[in-house]
């Protein structure tokens, strides 16, 4: 044995097993865990330390099961789905409950489930107006479809970003850097009603002041950012825990391309037409309270 000193024998009869971790009585015997607790129930030792009785009567701590005749109380409630009530581990999963039918459940189960799909229909029906309300303004002129055209031929042409992208793979923006390290001010939108219509667009395609590069459209968005701040020379600490983030707008109407899932994939976003390729984008910090503060359904726009 490699450590023969290590840990004592149990004293209790018929057992005599080696425990690592003894536990002494205060008459002097050893013991294992197991006949310990057998020693101190036995009354042969006055001098054993007596088990504590919880009286769940008194004890406010101690959730009594509900089950009759079962007295077990838990530290922490274990609520029944059916009937609400506490049940121990033994009589969780109690095969009926008389309090409530499964006719009645399943109403109060609707109850819940009705307002999330109500506010989902309204959430798909916003994502659907801000996309028609852009693409109808850039839609309502001959000339704009024109200097789209020639704006991306104009980006390709010197854009940067890395040259492992297959040319197949590679979408192109042009990039408005930001001026500084502050947080810019944006506006949070979650009624659809506050969404203000863009009658006319005029498309810029002057390349000044902002950065050509292309990405992957097998990249996820997060990805994305990373790569057009290498190519911007973009000090980008998403990555950290700090108090701004960086997010992409378009410059077109202001829209934050999906302030909280940086996992979507660039071809998801080109696909439901909330990027464009040849779009002009604004790279820019916003307040990580900002962030934390919004669910995935808000939507927000640089002021």
């Amino acid at each position: 044995m490699e450590f023969p000193t290590l840990g004592e024998h149990c004293q209790f009869q018929s057992c005599n097993q080696v425990d690592f971790l003894p536990l002494q009585c205060k008459c002097g015997m050893v013991f294992c865990r197991v006949h310990f607790n057998e020693h101190c129930v036995s009354g042969n030792c006055d001098m054993a330390p007596k088990p504590r009785e919880i009286n769940l009567q008194s004890d406010d701590q101690i959730y009594r099961c509900s089950e009759k005749g079962c007295r077990k109380g838990n530290l922490h409630e274990m609520l029944c789905n059916k009937c609400n009530k506490h049940y121990c581990i033994e009589h969780r999963f109690h095969p009926s409950c008389p309090e409530i039918d499964d006719e009645t459940m399943a109403a109060k189960i609707e109850q819940i489930e009705a307002p999330k799909r109500q506010f989902q229909e309204a959430n798909k029906h916003l994502q659907e107006k801000i996309t028609e309300n852009i693409r109808k303004a850039l839609q309502s002129s001959a000339k704009v479809k024109t200097a789209s055209k020639i704006h991306l031929m104009r980006i390709k042409q010197k854009a940067l970003g890395p040259k492992s992208i297959s040319s197949s793979d590679r979408v192109y923006f042009s990039i408005k850097k930001p001026l500084n390290l502050e947080p810019k001010k944006v506006e949070i939108v979650e009624n659809i009603n506050n969404i203000k219509p863009i009658e006319s667009v005029t498309l810029d395609p002057d390349l000044k002041d902002t950065v050509p590069v292309f990405i992957s459209t097998k990249w996820s968005l997060g990805r994305a950012i990373d790569s057009i701040c290498d190519s911007c020379h973009i000090k980008n600490e998403n990555n950290k825990a700090g108090y701004t983030k960086l997010r992409l707008f378009r410059q077109l109407d202001g829209y934050c391309i999906s302030p909280l899932k940086m996992d979507v994939d660039v071809s998801e976003l080109l696909s439901k037409e909330v990027l464009l390729e040849g779009d002009k984008l604004v790279m820019e910090y916003i307040d990580n309270k900002v962030i934390s503060g919004i669910d995935e359904n808000t939507q927000i726009f640089l002021s």
